[in-house]
């Protein structure tokens, strides 16, 4: 029962931490050689429809390190969801009412959260940690399949 009170507390620390967010840079890297390696930045504009819930709309840019690349704009939104003791994170790209489901995460301690189970998309596996700093929030995503050996780290900013 006890530790089933720290999760909910834990979890509505996390979600006020995202809900605080402003800004993001992530770094993906592949050991497949699919060329998705670079750095993105951009901007979070966060809202919260309802409690529980932190919508995050992402805008950026993304710049690959092939030479010669152009910098490639990208846009997603994402939805953070209180679940019982969990977060869920759901991408939004076909609207609210018709969310893809990512994964739960659940909290590993000391302001930590773990993919509950990945998310398997066709032969993809999908999973992540995120981890609550004290002026951030980090992601680490990890997408494995056949063609696919891919990290991604977000680093999401608070507001100064």
């Amino acid at each position: 029962m006890a530790e089933a009170l720290v999760a909910r507390e834990a979890l509505a620390d996390v979600l006020a931490a995202l809900s605080r967010v402003r800004t993001l840079r992530f770094e993906a890297r592949s050991q497949a050689g699919t060329g998705w390696d670079g750095v993105g930045t951009g901007e979070v504009r966060v809202s919260s429809p309802q409690p529980g819930v932190v919508l995050f709309e992402e805008a950026g840019v993304w710049q690959a390190e092939r030479p010669g690349a152009a910098g490639v704009a990208f846009r997603n939104v994402f939805r953070w969801t209180a679940v019982g003791e969990r977060l869920r994170l759901e991408h939004l790209r076909q609207g609210p009412d018709h969310p893809v489901f990512l994964f739960d995460l659940a909290w590993a301690g000391e302001g930590s959260w773990h993919t509950v189970q990945p998310h398997l998309c066709a032969a993809d596996v999908y999973a992540a940690q995120l981890h609550c700093e004290a002026d951030a929030i980090s992601v680490a995503w990890t997408i494995r399949g056949p063609r696919k050996d891919e990290a991604i780290r977000y680093r999401y900013g608070a507001a100064t």
